[in-house]
């Protein structure tokens, strides 16, 4: 039996008296006010369909865009200047490399940009590294820079980034960015507030923009950074920074476009438990193995052996699927990374080096040796490789070359108003009949507004019949990069070219290359 405990008769009428009176007190007050103020008419409205609406959920704002949100923390000085045209000149041409850009700094510039404005330092430096690297944090040069800072070793040591056979803290996004932040904040200083001669000295090295402005002062010269006799390289780093910022900040302008970045964090952080092996818990997640590494490029190998590392950096969207597939991973335990070796007769520190593909140093380092003299029988710690190398983890390194060493491809550009056949194959840097088989078209096509067309499939060089290769120069190249992509030396691309040494060469600049030995 259901029993309910109503409320006495008494109480129910006395709620009924009352809700009789509050209805009179309302209806004289609306009494009231007709009489005081006369009621407009009801504005006429189009009859539309309407459906019940929740008042209390929010507006949804469209997500911004991280290229548009960057010019507004520029604050470098506008210069006028011939070397920031001529950047500018290059810039507008080469849509292609805008696009290279924007997709390879996508994982990075939004940390970068929240880490230089919480410093309050101008958003222009997190382009830096376009200029350095092209957001490239596996780029190194011949100089043995790395990363997308491209710090040397020394300093990148002095600023606290460790270097070993398992790590190196100057390919590692927020160790790197970090130092970068605390190098050119002390430049800043360094220069009396002069943010040019800062960005200077970190291209050239603060000794050397001491010395050009001590010479100029000497001479009764002016000592700005347009004025100081520095190097071709650093005299066209700083416009180079310029011109690009311009191209971000009014892309139009140039008839340029950047492909949006959503104007928030790309990655989270997850806890790791040890060592594990990043290839291996990308397939178990069913992530591309690539995009891991490339956000934790500051581990040399695809295991996370580097001494501390407690944590992984993972796309946003990711997180959750990584976790999971963590827990499903075992930790590799302590990792060796030395073997024992018998010193035997006949032997040396360089022969015993080569044949287990280290270094003197690296062998002394471990065995604490002041000088190379051995004696036959000592037990040496050879300095070693991870004990995990599988075909799959060889395949990915594979892949990842390949990617790294690719200019865009598959490009689309959307036809505007004007535009036509021959401007837009111009404009792209592209043959018109590359552009016409691409798109199935013919000379004579029409096009339309808003019509898609391919500008991109090739690797951004052409090979002729005898194997000769014509390679277009692109901002961020160095010879080391370049070398790396075609699989050839640097002395020979130096032979080839009849260029003298690095400082030679130039974005826009064609190289010819051979895949087969020349004769």
């Amino acid at each position: 039996m259901k029993i309910c405990n109503r409320p006495p008769f008494w109480t129910r009428y006395l709620a009924l008296v009352c809700l009789f009176s509050l209805a009179a007190c309302s209806n004289l007050q609306t009494a009231k006010e007709s009489a005081t103020h006369k009621t407009p008419a009801p504005a006429p409205v189009a009859k539309t369909k309407t459906k019940k609406e929740d008042n209390n959920k929010p507006e949804e704002k469209a997500e911004a865009n991280l290229w548009e949100e960057l010019p507004k923390g520029f604050g470098l000085p506008q210069v006028e200047d011939s070397k920031v045209s001529n950047y500018l000149r290059w810039y507008s041409n080469n849509q292609r490399y805008i696009d290279k850009i924007a997709e390879q700094s996508k994982p990075y510039l939004y940390y970068v940009k929240s880490e230089l404005a919480a410093n309050n330092m101008p958003l222009e430096l997190a382009l830096l590294p376009i200029v350095e690297s092209a957001y490239n944090p596996l780029a190194n040069s011949p100089s043995k820079a790395a990363g997308i800072w491209q710090f040397m070793p020394h300093t990148g040591r002095s600023f606290g980034l460790q270097q070993n056979q398992w790590y190196d803290g100057r390919r590692d996004l927020v160790a790197s960015t970090d130092a970068a932040i605390r190098y050119l904040s002390r430049l800043h200083n360094m220069f009396d507030g002069d943010w040019f001669l800062a960005i200077a000295a970190y291209n050239a090295g603060e000794g050397t923009v001491k010395r050009a402005i001590a010479k100029n002062q000497r001479a009764g010269k002016k000592a700005d950074f347009w004025s100081l006799p520095l190097s071709q390289q650093t005299q066209s780093y700083v416009p180079q920074l310029l011109a690009l910022s311009k191209v971000v900040a009014t892309p139009h302008k140039y008839d340029l476009s950047f492909q949006p970045i959503v104007d928030a964090p790309y990655f989270t952080r997850i806890d790791i438990p040890g060592p594990i092996d990043m290839a291996q818990a990308a397939r178990i997640a069913n992530l591309n193995p690539q995009d891991l590494r490339l956000l934790n490029a500051g581990h040399i190998k695809w295991i996370t052996a580097a001494p501390g590392t407690k944590e992984l950096l993972v796309p946003v969207a990711d997180a959750p699927a990584l976790a999971l597939a963590l827990e499903q991973l075992p930790t590799l335990g302590p990792i060796k990374t030395e073997s024992n070796y018998r010193v035997k007769s006949g032997d040396t520190l360089g022969a015993i080096a080569r044949r287990f593909g280290t270094s003197v140093a690296a062998i002394q380092k471990v065995n604490h040796l002041t000088n190379t003299n051995l004696r036959i029988g000592q037990e040496l710690a050879i300095p070693g490789q991870a004990i995990i190398e599988s075909s799959y983890i060889a395949q990915i390194e594979k892949e990842l070359a390949a990617k790294q060493s690719q200019a865009v491809t598959n490009r689309y550009y959307t036809v505007k108003s004007g535009d036509n056949l021959w401007s837009i194959a111009k404009k792209h840097g592209v043959k018109l009949a590359s552009l016409l088989k691409w798109n199935k078209l013919d000379a004579k096509s029409a096009l339309k507004p808003g019509q898609k067309l391919v500008v991109a499939q090739s690797a951004g060089y052409a090979t002729s019949k005898d194997g000769k290769i014509t390679y277009r120069i692109q901002p961020g190249d160095t010879l080391y990069t370049i070398a790396s992509r075609f699989d050839v030396s640097q002395k020979d691309l130096l032979s080839w070219n009849k260029v003298k040494d690095e400082s030679y060469i130039h974005p826009g600049q064609e190289l010819t290359i051979y895949r087969v030995a020349q004769n």
